[in-house]
């Protein structure tokens, strides 16, 4: 009853209030796209000019290696979930992650729809949702860590050019221990069942006093479901765990090397250092595709990036824009297709 207390008017109110800040943000990351991307504009004849000496062998290369990285993060999503007891297989598994991709986008929500939609389909293998939010969670750690490898080379070359101030360094490297001890921390917890509990206990009983009135929650039964991951949790073996880097490093590494494929097709040879800066460069500015459309203005900030570090306007745009398309606008294109196909399962 206390709930019904929230009448469709304030509902509306607090949607509308959301849906400005989300259209105000929008407006500002647009505005600092047109003013950073005009100066590429004079480049489109020239760019247009390059599809006509461009050596075709190499979209197929771009192609191929884009399809063995989507291979390796499928193989890390079927090492996280190997602890567990639902069965699924390896190409089930693939269009899942494809399907996720696909409704981040068609639902911008900071990744929330397709952590949902995660859970939904692989219920459908009897793996419990905390077994699919967990297993999400090492992929995406493990993820990470790859990716702040790959921003570190990025990094080592901006130190060697001079680009980063001492400040800079002391503040990345804050940052990068910071997260390495939260992860460990959430690690040990996890590993620590009297001590987890505790926690849950604290959650439970401060959401229930904050937000009960809308759904409360059960510890008992959380705290089955955790004692029930936990021991999940024990099944991990080291061998299983060099496994997992392996696959997060080959996910990344490749999609990397999609990108320099892309400056090879226009005949660009990009040296290693630039290459892995601007990934990094790209990886910052790709979190504003949890906006409504965010994705469209990562793809015009990609060639703007490449230009900031002397990469040739025309060069940036094309090869830029053809590594979203084959990594970015490919995936969620066969992401819709797989969806609907598990859907109707």
């Amino acid at each position: 009853m206390v709930a019904n207390n929230l009448t469709p008017s304030s509902r509306s109110s607090r949607k509308g209030s959301l849906t400005w800040l989300k259209r105000v943000l929008s407006l500002a990351l647009f505005g600092v796209l047109v003013y950073f991307f005009l100066p590429l504009v004079k480049e489109i004849k020239a760019a247009a000019d390059l599809f006509w000496t461009a050596n075709w062998i190499w979209l197929g290369v771009a192609l191929l290696v884009q399809v063995i990285s989507y291979t390796s993060l499928t193989w890390l999503n079927a090492l996280a979930l190997e602890p567990f007891s639902g069965k699924i297989k390896f190409g089930t598994l693939a269009a899942v992650l494809t399907s996720m991709a696909f409704i981040q986008i068609a639902i911008p929500s900071a990744g929330l729809s397709g952590v949902a939609l995660r859970v939904h389909l692989l219920r459908k293998y009897s793996y419990a949702p905390e077994e699919s939010l967990f297993s999400l969670m090492v992929e995406t750690v493990l993820e990470i860590i790859a990716l702040v490898s790959v921003a570190l080379l990025g990094v080592a070359y901006l130190l060697q050019i001079g680009g980063l101030s001492v400040k800079d360094v002391a503040l990345f490297s804050f940052l990068c221990v910071f997260l390495a001890g939260v992860l460990w921390y959430g690690w040990w917890l996890l590993n620590h069942p009297a001590r987890s509990q505790i926690i849950l206990a604290r959650v439970v009983a401060g959401w229930n006093r904050s937000a009960g009135r809308f759904r409360r929650l059960d510890y008992n039964q959380l705290k089955e479901r955790l004692a029930l991951f936990q021991e999940n949790l024990t099944k991990y073996q080291l061998t299983s765990f060099v496994k997992l880097v392996l696959a997060a490093y080959g996910k990344v590494i490749l999609d990397v090397l999609t990108l320099g494929a892309c400056f090879y097709l226009f005949r660009y040879a990009i040296s290693l250092p630039t290459l892995f800066l601007g990934y990094g460069l790209i990886l910052t500015f790709s979190g504003s595709s949890a906006l409504p459309g965010g994705a469209g203005m990562t793809d015009a900030f990609v060639p703007v990036l490449f230009s900031w570090i002397s990469v040739p306007g025309a060069v940036a745009l094309v090869a830029g824009l053809t590594y979203r398309l084959i990594a970015f606008w490919l995936v969620r294109f066969a992401g819709f297709i797989s969806w609907q196909v598990l859907e109707n399962r």
